[in-house]
């Protein structure tokens, strides 16, 4: 019996593995026919233009102004009006010290100053004169006044004793915005109590190689960006480079720049210079792709691609400066058609179609 069952089941078998492999075969036949159909592909025509060749680097970036604030005077801190972040005008009081001796031994000075005064008048009577005729009367006559009077000695007392009743309260010198505030309320003060930025015009220092000072001068433009946000982003101008290359390699350079987009002191950002370099063949980035480790395009002619062997000498964010590959027989020039997408899987001699724009 099992012997009468073998021939059916090894037909069977048979029969199902030539209807997998008709399945294989259509399969790979549809591929094919696939890869004959016309590849949709966008050109654009080489000629020469401008190059923008991109420098790029890294910088920090620093406020024009800035300022660390200590009290002259020592002593505990009586009212802080001021948080980190907080934006302040110029002369705006920031904190202030307990000044109960500050304050007597001004009102004293004060009233030592209202005395002299009417010595001084009194004075002045002795000589014929009277506190209207200042402006007019012998020089040496007033001086010896005010002396007997003991007007300057007080005049000198009253503004020593304002000094240091200014002193004790701390003041904004510009406008900007406050950081680093460290110390508290009714503690001794012992450090620099805040500093004072101003970040309405900013700079930025980054380096550049030995090799390419030559891309950078005094009033080039320059776009400064954040790291993070890519959209932070503002132009600046080169306003120094300094003469001497460190130890590096490297020359530093600094740029300005208005600061409308929120920078902040000390940030780390990228820096970009741009240098044109005139009459160079560019193509998109997306034009150029690897075969077989070597740098291809694709020129398109009579509906077909043309495999095109190239150099690539220069590069920037979007472009690449090419020229033709001599060496494995490609020839490249202005006026040529270049397909700049759809050209992954080109090969010599595809089918492609232009999409309409």
């Amino acid at each position: 019996m099992m012997r009468k069952f073998t021939i059916p089941v090894l037909c069977v078998l048979m029969l199902c593995a030539c209807g997998e492999k008709k399945k294989e075969t259509g399969k790979e036949v549809a591929r094919m026919a696939h890869t004959q159909e016309n590849n949709k592909v966008k050109v654009d025509t080489l000629r020469l233009r401008d190059f923008k060749k991109e420098l790029v680097s890294n910088g920090k970036v620093a406020a024009q102004r800035k300022s660390e604030l200590v009290f002259r005077n020592g002593g505990i801190i009586e009212k802080i009006y001021v948080g980190n972040g907080d934006r302040v005008s110029a002369g705006q009081v920031l904190a202030e010290l307990e000044n109960s001796s500050q304050r007597i031994a001004y009102n004293s000075a004060l009233q030592n100053f209202e005395k002299a005064k009417m010595d001084l008048a009194d004075a002045l009577i002795g000589f014929g004169y009277d506190m209207a005729d200042t402006a007019s009367m012998d020089k040496t006559k007033l001086a010896i006044a005010k002396t007997r009077s003991g007007y300057n000695n007080s005049l000198l007392n009253l503004e020593n004793a304002r000094i240091s009743l200014d002193n004790t309260v701390l003041r904004a010198p510009f406008a900007g915005k406050v950081a680093n505030v460290k110390e508290f309320e009714y503690e001794r003060i012992s450090n620099a109590f805040c500093t004072v930025i101003d970040d309405s015009r900013m700079s930025v220092s980054f380096n550049v190689i030995e090799g390419e000072m030559g891309l950078v001068k005094a009033g080039q433009r320059v776009r400064i960006s954040s790291f993070f946000n890519p959209e932070m982003s503002v132009i600046g101008v080169i306003t120094n480079i300094n003469p001497m290359v460190n130890d590096k390699g490297q020359v530093l350079v600094k740029a300005e720049f208005d600061n409308r987009s929120g920078f902040v002191d000390g940030m780390n950002v990228k820096v970009m210079a741009e240098h044109t370099v005139p009459a160079q063949l560019v193509v998109p980035k997306s034009a150029v792709v690897m075969r077989d480790n070597l740098e291809v395009l694709f020129r398109y002619k009579d509906g077909e691609a043309v495999w095109t062997y190239v150099h690539t000498l220069m590069s920037n964010s979007e472009s690449y400066v090419v020229t033709a590959n001599t060496e494995r027989g490609a020839d490249l020039s202005a006026g040529d058609v270049i397909i700049t997408s759809g050209n992954l899987n080109l090969a010599h001699g595809s089918k492609v179609e232009i999409e309409q724009k």
